[in-house]
Parts: C-alpha cells; structure tokens; sequence
C-alpha cells in the first residue's frame, strides 16, 4: 500500500553487526564544552493576569503589561469581518502601561536613586520559596550595595491581586559597625496611560504615549490615583509616608539625583491632563544600628476603564489589607511555599536539579493566564478610533462598548514569557508543557490548559483555499496558536499562512498522560464527541492515501505554505503517537469501535513512516520530500519518534536516527543539536528546504531534551546526562530561565528566553524520565514498532525473532551496551556510555562538528556533507518486516 521508496528499510542489526553498530552510536566522544555565560538579566513575574519585567542591568522594573498575552483578538470592521492589514489580519494587542520603576536611598552623605548604584548578579535573582533557597517563586530580588547601606528591592505580582498590577518593595540594612543616621527611602513609577498600542507582536514591549495623563492626591491615604486614555492605576504605599512630589509642580527625579540632602516638596498636582505626569514617594527611615533593616514599599493595581478607580483601590482593599512592605514580601513567599508543597520532584533529582524543577514549576505556574473577563474600551488606541468584539459579556448576552467581556483565555499556557517575542499559546509548546503540569503534581494547572483547548474557538481556517484539496473537516485544535481571548490564530508572510497538523496528535498525548498520571477521566467522558469527532477523527482524514503519512503542512518549525508545506515527519509521528492515546482514551470511555479505529491507523501511520520517512541507515528523514530527493534531511525534531515511544530504543530506526543527527547536526559549543540542516543544506540555491536561517542552525532545547530522554531509552545514559546537565547548568547561570536555544558557536542563550513547554516543561519531563516516571515505559499503542517481523512477543518470551523490552536489552545472550558512570567535566563533556573498556573516539555517534574551520559560514554544526564514518555498519543486515514489537 505505502511502497513508494526506490530503496528498502535498512534492517535491523543483530548479532556481531548489530553490536558494533550499538557500540558506535554509544561509544565515548569527548567534546569541547563552552563556558557557561550568563547573558539574560530580565527576568519576569507574572500572576495570570498580567506580567512585569525587571532588568538587572537597567537596574528597574522596565515592563507592566496589561495582560499576560501579547494580543487579545482580531479586530473587526464594521460589518463585523475581520481586518486585514496588508500582511496579516490585524489585532488588539496588549499594552506595556510601565516605563520604569524603582528605588533610592539617603545615606550618610548623599542621596542617590539605585539606578545609579552596582547590582550583586550573584545575590539577585528569584527570591527563594523557602529559606536556604533560590527561585520556586514569582519574586525578584535586586540586591545594591552602597558604603556600609545594603539596599534590596522586591518586585512581583501579587497572587491575591487577581488583575494588573504590582508591588515594590525594598529593604534597607545597615551592614557596618556604625549607626548610619537619617536614611530615607524614595521611589518613583512612572507609567504610560496615554495613546497608543503595538501593530505587531514584536512591538508589545514598546512604550505607548503618556499624553494627557492626570494625577491627583489623596492626603488622607497617600495614595496617588494617575489616569489617561489607557485606564487608571492607584498607588499605595506600604509604609508611612513623609514627603510626596510630582510632575510638572516639581522635579523628584532630579532633586533625588542631585546628590544633596533635599526632601520631595509635598506639592499638589495640577487638576487638568498634562503629558508625562510622575509621582514620587519619600520614605523616613530614622536611623539604622548596625544589621538593622528597615522596610517601605508601594502597591500599584490599575483598572482599563480610566474611571474606576473605586474599583481599583478596592482590588488593593483586598489583596493587600492592612499589610506593610515587608508583610507583603513574607506573604507572598507563603503563598509559593504552599504552592510548591504540592510540587513533585522526580527521585534522584540533585539540589540543583530540584532548584530547577521548582523553579520551572513556579514559570508554568506564571505562565499559564487566569484571566476570564476584561474591560474594553470603545475606542482602540486614540479617541474616535473605533474598536468592536463579538464577545459577550459575562451573563453571555451581547454588548456594546464601553464594556466588560467575557473570553476563553482561562487556561492557556504561553510559550514564552517575557521578554521573549513568544508570548502566545501555541498548541504545541503548550502540550508539552500540560503533560509536564500533570507529571509535576500541578493537577488544577493541567486540566486547565486541556480545558483551554476544548473550550477555545478554532475550525476558523476550514475553508481556506489552502486547505481546498484536503477536504478538511471541522476540527477544535488550532493550526498554530491562539489569540489571548482564546480564537485561533495563525501568522503570514511571503509565502502565506502557517498551517501545522501536529497540535491534534499532541493534543491527544498531553490528555491521555494527564488521565493516566491523575486518574481522572472528567474530561474525556465530558468531551467525547469533541476529543473524538474534532480532533482524533481530524488525524484520520488528513491520512494521505499515496504516501499513508499525514498530508503536508507546515509542522513544527512553521515552513508556511505556497510551496512549502512537506509530509514532516514530525507531524505523522506525533498523529500515530496522538491516536495512539487516542484509541487508549475511546477504550476507557467504552467506545470500542472508535478504539479499533484509532489503533489501526495508528499502525498505519508508523508502518507509513518505516517505509517512506527512514533512509537506508534507518535514518528517520525531516521530510518525505527531501529523503527522496537524497540530502537535506537531517532534522532534530524527530527525536520523539524514539522518546514517544514509538520505535523500538534498540532497534535499527533508533540508532540510524542517533546515528545521522550525530553526524550532520551536532554543534560544536555543547552535547546537542542544531534543530535541522536548513541553513546550510542547499548552499545559497533554492532547494526543498530555501528557509534555511541561523534559527535552524541553532542549537534547540527541546530537541536536546527530547533527545535526552531517546538517549537514555537507546542504553546512551550519560549522553542523556549530559545533554540535562547542559541546560540546568545554563539556566542555574541565568536565573533558573531555561532557553529556547544556544548559539552553536558559543553555547550562549540565543533568541527568547524564558521559555515555558519548551523549556521548562520539557526539562521537567526529561527528569521524570529519567526517574522511571512517564514515558519510560510507555510503548505507543502498547508496543514498539516491530523492525524484524520475527513473531509476537508476549511476557518477554517470543516466538521467532528477538524480543526488546522498554530497557534496550536483547534476549539473544547480549546487552546492547554497558553503561559507564562518568560524565561532564570541567572544560569539556566526556560521554562514556557504550562497549567495556572502549575509549577509542573514532567511529561514534557523536560529532564534534566543526568550529568555524573549513566551513565559510562559520556553523558549530556539522556540514552535512557525509555520514559518520561507522555508518556503513547499518547496512550490513537483511532487509526488515513490518509489525509491533510489544511491551515484555
């Protein structure tokens, strides 16, 4: 039915071939190790509902956005269609309300706003969730040092506060031998209200206007109330106040950065709007003995309707209470060791590795919006310009603007926060990071981020010309990513829409491991006809009856169209694992037919990829398109053919595939891989792949930990530890936020950071792997691929052929490789799995690639120009069969 390949399957390898390809792939290499830098200092906070943004280096908040996604819904014309804008269809994107925000101090001498003043990289960071500790929580600590005054600043989003804002505080210590007499505290926040709003998500960070703004002051509380055309925000302080100043009256920036011992003038602002009003506080903090420390802080919560300050101060009313500044700190550290209690970290973990598990738990946590309703104004970003919705409000009945709507953004999981460019829901960072939800203990948190997915509004790109030949039917998952309100979205450029059919297969596999690790099937028994009519049925109708693989897309690194969608691999291999889960769910719910369904395209799928998706090494290729071109087709992405559990860890697929991503992907600065060969594979010609660009010769952190866990089921147990030690290494240096990718050349984090399922979920997972948790024993359909067509197994005994278990071992007399305890050392990555007594580094699995050397393009990657010396050893053997290896 799928032989459309001019060449056979290579065949598994057995015997005295099968060893020395097995010892190939796993015998030591040793690769030069880049130094480990930390070059990321902006680090976020968020509580669902909003995100601020510290710098390090700039010494202050710099970002407060008015909600956690980059872009709330398409805009509407009207007569109710959506907008395009030339390029794309236009959108409400969200707002940066802060220009910046922070601390200063009288000493002895002078006074000095902190910006002004050295930050210890080493003692900032994220606030620990208990003590002894660092990171778990969504608090920033900045920590400044003047003479004998230690000044550390606090900056995070209430968890109580459920709506935009945030707090500020600092804690001023004397840390010599003396009084220091007459210390003050001062702060200043100066926001933007004003006109304005981004036309592209890369612009969400930009500053809008601060034109027409008004403050006023309230004597009684002390609270400074600012608004303008993009709402009102109200000020509290923590702390009794001693003097108050504020623009255009006076200067408190600059009689604070003067130098000389002057106190803000406690003027009254003017009634009328003025462009760029500041309100500043000044803080009496008497005199400090030696190691006492005083504390003064300010609340901050805005509201988008400019005249509901009421509101407003009614939200700190509730989140704040009665509590001064250093009350507020321990609170919320409270509020992230009680979440952390029920965060479960994977055994054997080391303290680093907890520290990371923690603190990637605390980043989904903040990640994830909680937000359900939102105020809209009329207008969209100046007065008169008219902005419409079609949401309802919250009793489901139309509205009209000015108004509160309700949306179906509860639940979704960004992949990046702030400030990476990232800060949408895509379905597939977002699987990853639900499955990793569930593994973690974070119950609520998954089923959420699943809820999300059945609630959203998709289908919306069923007609689309692009889509005419498919006969596409309706469907719940989106094709890419969803707008903040929870509307599915897809971005444009030359060459059309991104169109991407892996989010149903990894729908099905997040909900199946979250039914699976929490025991509960509420979901799937509400949903059914929607799990299975909109998005398992979906996968079944994209079957392509020529090839048996999914019909061509734009898969997970986003190709677009016109030309450029390929039958990926990764795509039909996340369908066969998806329906896989898929036929395990229809079971449970008492659908058999739908079960037997599911399981036997499932099977189709993966004999599909056997045949004309892997090269003659047993190479799973990128595309169908560029394996039968014969180049171009080495692409990181394929590792969870062998992580999900799809082929056999000890077979000829596993190693061909380790085999060639070794020896045309692997980068010079660290253990992994560049995503794909794209940049360099068609030499500045226009081939099957023309996108190529340094985002593919990147090295990736997902595939690094996808690979990771593919290593370690192959028997390559201290590559897997290498490649996890790499990225907690690099995310212990900066800040415990885990990359999106590494320079190839210099191993430094490169493009968005922190990334979420990419990131922190996927490390997660490769932990709990590691520990035996999910996915270690976990064969797609409930057994591997069979590479011999030798019989079934059944309790590890067989009746023809070899029987592999989920542990890589033969019951042919051998182990297929002897592990080694060694690992990374200083300076460079030593990988020692493989044969006893091997050290010979020629002839294996990994490649130290090239460092700049005869490559013009100076790529850490290899070239791609040739296979790994031993690869002739994979064709050694007779051709393979077709069939299921099961679970011993």
């Amino acid at each position: 039915m799928f032989a459309l390949r001019s060449t056979p399957l290579a065949p598994p390898v057995r015997g005295l071939a099968g060893a020395l390809v097995l010892a190939g792939v796993l015998a030591p290499v040793t690769v030069d190790a880049a130094e480990i830098q930390r070059t990321r200092f902006e680090l976020p906070v968020a509580n669902g509902h909003t995100a601020l943004l510290v710098d390090l280096q700039q010494k202050r908040a710099t970002q407060l956005r008015e909600h956690l996604f980059a872009a709330e819904e398409p805009l509407l014309d009207a007569q109710g269609e959506e907008v395009w804008d030339g390029s794309q269809f236009a959108a409400a994107y969200t707002r940066d309300l802060l220009y910046d925000a922070y601390f200063g101090v009288r000493a002895p001498d002078s006074q000095f706003w902190l910006t002004s003043a050295p930050v210890d990289l080493d003692a900032s960071g994220y606030v620990g969730w208990k003590d002894g500790e660092r990171g778990g929580t969504g608090i920033v600590e900045m920590v400044q040092t003047s003479g004998d005054l230690e000044a550390t600043s606090y900056f995070f989003t209430p968890k109580a506060l459920e709506h935009v804002g945030f707090v500020m505080v600092m804690r001023v210590r004397n840390t010599g031998g003396q009084t220091l007499s007459g210390v003050q505290g001062f702060s200043i926040a100066n926001f933007h209200l004003g006109f304005g709003r981004a036309n592209a998500p890369w612009d969400v960070g930009m500053d809008i206007g601060d034109n027409g703004e008004t403050l006023s002051w309230d004597p009684q509380s002390s609270e400074y109330v600012e608004r303008g055309f993009a709402g009102v925000v109200v000020a509290r302080p923590l702390a009794p106040v001693a003097h108050h100043a504020s623009t255009p009256g006076a200067d408190p920036w600059g009689i604070v950065d003067g130098g000389a011992k002057v106190d803000l003038p406690d003027n009254t602002p003017p009634m009328n709007a003025v462009d760029g009003t500041v309100g500043a506080y000044q803080f009496d903090l008497g005199d400090l003995a030696p190691g006492e420390a005083q504390w003064v802080g300010v609340a901050f919560a805005r509201h988008a309707d400019p005249f509901q300050e009421e509101t407003a101060s009614g939200w700190l009313d509730a989140a704040v209470g009665g509590k001064g500044a250093k009350a507020m700190v321990d609170a919320e550290i409270a509020a992230w060791a009680d979440f952390q209690a029920s965060v479960v970290v994977p055994d054997g973990a080391s303290a680093d590795e907890e520290r990371l598990v923690r603190h990637s738990a605390a980043m989904l946590k903040m990640g994830q919006v909680q937000e359900e309703t939102t105020y809209l104004r009329e207008w969209l970003s100046q007065d008169g310009e008219v902005r419409r919705t079609r949401f309802p409000g919250p009793d489901n009945n139309p509205v009209e603007l000015p108004a509160t709507v309700k949306h179906h953004g509860k639940g979704a999981i960004l992949a990046s926060m702030p400030p990476g460019n990232w800060t949408y829901a895509w379905i597939r960072d977002g699987a990853y990071a639900t499955v990793a939800m569930a593994v973690l203990g974070m119950k609520k948190e998954s089923r959420d981020a699943l809820s999300f997915y059945l609630e959203a509004e998709a289908g919306r790109f069923k007609d689309w010309s692009e889509l005419a030949a498919y006969n596409m039917p309706d469907y719940q998952i989106s094709l890419v990513r969803y707008y903040g309100f929870g509307v599915e979205e897809t971005d444009f450029n030359d060459f059309g829409p991104n169109l991407e059919f892996d989010g149903f297969g990894l729908f099905l596999w997040a909900l199946n491991a979250y039914e699976r690790e929490t025991g509960d099937e509420s979901l799937s028994q509400t949903y059914w006809p929607v799990i299975s009519g909109r998005i398992a049925d979906v996968l079944v109708a994209l079957i392509e009856p020529e090839t048996g693989l999914i019909r061509p897309d734009s898969s997970i690194w986003e190709t677009h169209w016109k030309g450029r969608e390929r039958h990926f691999a990764y795509t039909s291999l996340t369908a066969a694992r998806g329906l896989c889960d898929a036929a395990d769910i229809a079971a449970r719910f008492g659908d058999a037919d739908k079960a037997a369904l599911y399981a036997e395209k499932a099977e189709e799928l993966r004999d599909a990829i056997a045949m004309n998706l892997t090269d003659d090494s047993g190479m799973i290729a990128s595309t169908y398109e560029e394996l039968v071109s014969g180049k171009g087709y080495y692409d990181a992405a394929v590792w969870d053919a062998v992580s999900m559990g799809l082929f056999d860890p000890a077979g000829t697929i596993a190693a061909g595939t380790m085999a060639g991503l070794d020896s045309h992907l692997q980068v010079a600065a660290g253990p992994g891989w560049s995503r794909n060969d794209d940049r360099f594979d068609h030499q500045n010609a226009e081939d099957l792949s023309p996108w190529g660009s340094d985002y593919d010769s990147a090295e990736w952190v997902i595939t690094d930990l996808r690979g990771s866990i593919a290593a370690r089921m192959i028997g390559a147990n201290d590559r897997a530890d290498a490649l996890i030690d790499w990225v907690r290494d690099q995310a212990l240096a900066n800040y415990l936020m885990v990359a999106e990718t590494f320079d190839e050349n210099d191993g430094t984090y490169k493009f968005n950071t922190p990334m979420l399922g990419f990131g922190a979920g996927a490390y997660s997972l490769a932990l709990v792997h590691r520990a035996g948790g999910f996915g270690a024993d976990d064969p797609a359909c409930g057994a591997y691929y069979d590479e011999g067509g030798g019989g079934t197994t059944t309790g590890g005994e067989t009746t023809g052929g070899e029987t592999t278990d989920s542990a890589g071992t033969t019951d042919a007399g051998t182990t297929a490789a002897t592990t080694g305890d060694s690992g990374a050392t200083t300076g460079s990555l030593t990988i020692t799995d493989g044969v006893a007594n091997s050290t010979n580094t020629e002839g294996a699995g990994l490649s130290a690639g090239t460092s700049g050397g005869d490559d013009p393009s100076g790529c850490a990657c290899t070239t791609g120009e040739g296979d790994a010396p031993w690869a002739w050893l994979l064709l050694v053997a007779p051709f393979v069969g077709r069939g299921r290896r099961r679970r011993a």
